[in-house]
């Protein structure tokens, strides 16, 4: 789990209300109801919530930094004083040919314990390998046991572990991969139904067919591996719904609108209304108002798992175009009933 600082994106040093300001930000951006179309934005809203239980409190802070918590929280377990056991001493016994011989009756054991410092020179350095001999060729009396015999006394391997892989990136730092290029492609809501086929260019006029599966929503990322992977990186496609006459989309469900005239809305009643994959009737309940929304079950875009996002009418309640006289006067009537 990252660290409640990267989380935040604030420094160790950062005070309380810097920690608030950066929480306020990250919390209104990923909050869920702001991501209702991205599956990630809940993870990472908890992550930043508890980024910021944790830094908030002054106790939790300062046993964070001190090493006693991990980044949930956690208490970390820590080895018992005096009993750790240095896990490269026995390593360098395993390399050395841990087999009880010495090297002068084992001739091949000075080769082994070149190789085990060799392999110390290439991770950490000629300080660290001039070290490891230092302490090979220390006599100790029998059971006596140094703080390099056990590290773990005053520091956490885990930390001590951190500390060394740390010093081997910084050696051995992975070569940076080719900047991706991006793109943003405009497609109808029945290209995004049925799938779509189309091109991304590159430089030096290297074209790529890509395709986007049937069911694409609105915001999906496609990446285009590149034609020279050794001069240009890859392709970041953006996918985007164009506007659509009658729907409107919303990760895989459709929204769409219906007007009925009010004594549908009264009495209730049926339509035929035009799907992306064809006409459907849909049943009007009683006492429907402008703001009922009808849900029609697997008729939207198609799913990962094989089924259908859902259909929603907003209903909209429509006067007729011309007073209708009874009309008039039966909310007349109404009215003066209400006072009565």
């Amino acid at each position: 789990m990252r660290s409640p600082y990267t989380v935040l994106g604030v420094s160790k040093t950062a005070k309380a209300e810097d920690i608030k300001s950066a929480y306020r930000q990250l919390a209104k951006t990923w909050h869920p109801d702001q991501n209702p179309d991205d599956p990630q934005a809940g993870n990472r809203f908890a992550e930043i919530s508890n980024a910021y239980k944790l830094l908030i409190d002054p106790n939790l802070r300062l046993e964070f930094d001190r090493g006693h918590i991990d980044a949930r929280g956690r208490r970390r377990q820590r080895p018992a004083r005096g009993f750790a056991a240095n896990p490269f001493k026995a390593f360098k016994q395993a390399m050395g040919g841990a087999t009880g011989t010495n090297a002068a009756d084992d001739p091949g054991e000075g080769s082994d314990e070149a190789s085990f410092e060799d392999m110390v020179v290439h991770i950490f350095g000629e300080a660290a390998a001039s070290q490891s001999g230092r302490n090979a060729t220390q006599d100790k009396p029998p059971g006596h046991r140094t703080k390099q015999d056990a590290p773990g006394m005053d520091e956490d391997p885990l930390d001590a572990l951190d500390t060394l892989f740390t010093k081997w990136k910084t050696r051995h730092k992975a070569q940076s991969a080719l900047p991706v290029t991006r793109h943003c492609v405009d497609i109808s809501l029945e290209a995004a139904f049925e799938g779509h086929s189309g091109e991304i260019a590159f430089a030096d006029d290297k074209t790529v067919a890509f395709t986007t599966p049937p069911g694409t929503v609105d915001g999906a990322e496609i990446q285009v591996p590149s034609p020279d992977p050794l001069t240009m990186g890859d392709a970041v496609v953006t996918i985007h719904h164009q506007k659509h006459p009658r729907f409107r989309s919303q990760g895989p469900d459709l929204h769409g609108e219906h007007a009925i005239d009010l004594a549908e809305a009264v009495l209730g009643g049926s339509f035929v209304f035009q799907g992306l994959d064809g006409p459907l009737r849909i049943e009007v309940p009683e006492w429907s108002g402008s703001d009922t929304v009808l849900r029609v079950q697997e008729k939207g875009l198609p799913t990962a798992n094989g089924r259908r996002g859902a259909l929603l009418v907003h209903l909209r309640v429509m006067l007729p175009q011309k007073p209708d006289p009874r009309l008039i006067d039966l909310m007349r009537s109404s009215r003066k009933a209400l006072f009565v």
